[in-house]
């Protein structure tokens, strides 16, 4: 696991917001491309489209996408290669057992999004402040909007 650095133009930035998803939550999904932010949305929304159906654009930049019982946060940002994206599962109301919704995310979101590698993107995961992708940390340092 390779820890998840925010570099020091990015302060007060969907980056920042992004970055403090991953400290808080204990699983992300990543997904790295060589393309821009709006057609690597369009890409993940794409593989799943239940992200699309009920969400709003929060003041921070970040998204927030309602998708049955639980929601995900998510975001993209431009790095000097491309685009990044962390995708977080939450629950759909407080004190929600995850048991009662991470069946519908493995299959509705985790393993579409999961599927792009096999499209030329980079996917992987982490959580607590972590990745697994040793390149994609190295690009977020240099991640901005």
């Amino acid at each position: 696991m390779y820890d998840l650095m925010l570099g020091p133009h990015a302060r007060g930035t969907a980056v920042e917001q992004l970055h403090r998803l991953v400290e808080a939550v204990g699983l992300v999904t990543t997904v790295q491309t060589s393309i821009g932010v709006g057609d690597t949305a369009g890409v993940i929304v794409e593989a799943a489209p239940r992200l699309a159906e009920d969400h709003d654009v929060l003041s921070s930049g970040l998204i927030m996408s309602r998708v049955g019982m639980y929601r995900i946060a998510w975001g993209v940002v431009s790095h000097p290669g491309g685009s990044l994206a962390i995708l977080a599962p939450l629950p759909g109301y407080e004190g929600q057992q995850s048991s009662d919704w991470i069946r519908h995310y493995m299959r509705e979101v985790l393993d579409p999004v999961m599927a792009l590698s096999g499209r030329g993107h980079r996917t992987g995961g982490g959580g607590n402040g972590t990745v697994t992708e040793e390149e994609f940390a190295r690009a977020f340092r240099e991640a901005y909007v």
